[in-house]
């Protein structure tokens, strides 16, 4: 354990730029460390046992508990200084990169952030060079799996920030609603002989039915899938498709669909709130999805690759775990965290990836009567699980 002693130098630091509201969490204020055996901090009136996330208040100076402090004392295992890189990507990004940004200037550590969109496509080539990989990468239940199995990666999934799976209804007719639930959503759709914008045949969609109607956990070590339950889900799904509530239509088409109001109903994932909010300002309502569905949480996750450090990995999400930065994602862009909301995590899991990419093809062709539901099923079992 090292002793490590914030003031003088470091209170000159916190003062030479502004933090979220003037307000900082302890974390933020220490170096990168393994371990953390004690934080005190001392003020004008006395010292107080403080944790990693204990608020700091920076007025005329920096105030815990409304006093004025001194110093603040803490015993850690701190990482060795090194030069060490993260890639980073999805919704958020430039917030992300800003606080670690801050965060280096603060605490003169060298840390390389980049911001990288599609992280695989530069990730897996670099891996079959010499080239050193980044310490730590962010991922998601589809690129996971590859590269685990291309040995690029080691360790545990660390969670981050999840969207999950809602309906976006049009408040013209949200009075229309009294028992949530899809016979109740058939019946209005009847009604008024509107649509309803979905692509159920994606497995992100068709998942919601399988797991509404029995399947938890979705995948086990084998994904069944030529079973009643899929077969039910199947049978739904056609039976809408033939009664014309939905169209077969991409992500933009939806929207277009639902903005038009073509369909008063909008399956889609929190993260379109912010883009829906700018089109239709307060003409839509925001419900879960109607029962039994069941809707997933798609994790973006923190791992590290084969050249970084668990431990570091680890410390890096208690950093981004700060409030400050898990408000700012939260209100700007409709993230969520830990079990905010109902639902299970996308598998991070190889035959579920098989699954993604397979499922929509073969539902294709169940509603387009080119393949029977009981050959649908078995077909789709046998491509996943090879």
């Amino acid at each position: 354990m090292r002793k490590y002693i914030i003031f003088a130098i470091l209170f000159l630091e916190i003062f030479a730029f502004s933090n979220y509201n003037n307000t900082y969490y302890l974390i933020e204020l220490i170096k990168p460390f393994k371990t953390i055996k004690n934080i005190t901090i001392y003020t004008e009136n006395g010292k107080y046992k403080a944790n990693i996330y204990s608020q700091i208040v920076k007025k005329s100076d920096l105030y815990f508990n409304n006093e004025k402090v001194e110093k603040i004392e803490i015993d850690a295992d701190y990482f060795e200084e090194k030069n060490r890189e993260i890639w980073i990507s999805w919704e958020g990004m430039e917030e992300i990169k800003e606080f670690l940004d801050n965060y280096k200037k603060l605490n003169n550590v060298d840390i390389k952030v980049l911001n990288v969109p599609k992280i695989s496509s530069k990730l897996i080539p670099q891996s079959k060079t010499n080239l050193k990989l980044p310490d730590v990468i962010m991922a998601s239940a589809f690129d996971y799996p590859t590269y685990k199995e291309l040995n690029i990666v080691k360790g545990d999934i660390y969670n981050y920030y999840y969207d999950t799976q809602v309906v976006y209804v049009n408040k013209k007719y949200a009075d229309m609603i009294k028992n949530w639930d899809l016979e109740e959503i058939e019946k209005i759709l009847k009604e008024t002989g509107k649509k309803m914008a979905i692509n159920p045949i994606s497995a992100y969609w068709f998942s919601t039915f399988l797991m509404g109607y029995g399947k938890i956990p979705l995948i086990g070590k084998f994904f069944e899938l030529d079973d009643n339950i899929t077969k039910n889900a199947m049978t739904k799904i056609k039976s809408w498709y033939k009664d014309g509530f939905f169209d077969l239509l991409n992500k933009q088409a939806q929207i277009a669909q639902f903005t038009n109001e073509e369909a008063i109903f909008l399956f889609q994932g929190t993260f379109l709130y912010p883009t829906l909010k700018k089109l239709l300002s307060d003409k839509f309502i925001v419900k879960p999805l109607p029962k039994p569905l069941i809707p997933f949480k798609d994790y973006k996750v923190f791992i590290t690759t084969k050249d970084g450090d668990e431990a570091f990995t680890k410390w890096l999400v208690l950093l981004l775990n700060s409030p400050n930065l898990k408000e700012t994602l939260s209100k700007k862009y409709y993230k969520f965290f830990d079990n905010e909301t109902y639902g299970e995590p996308i598998p991070f899991d190889l035959k579920y990836v098989n699954f993604h990419k397979n499922v929509m093809d073969i539902l294709k062709l169940v509603l387009l009567d080119k393949l029977e539901i009981n050959q649908a099923t078995k077909k789709l079992e046998e491509i996943v699980n090879e």
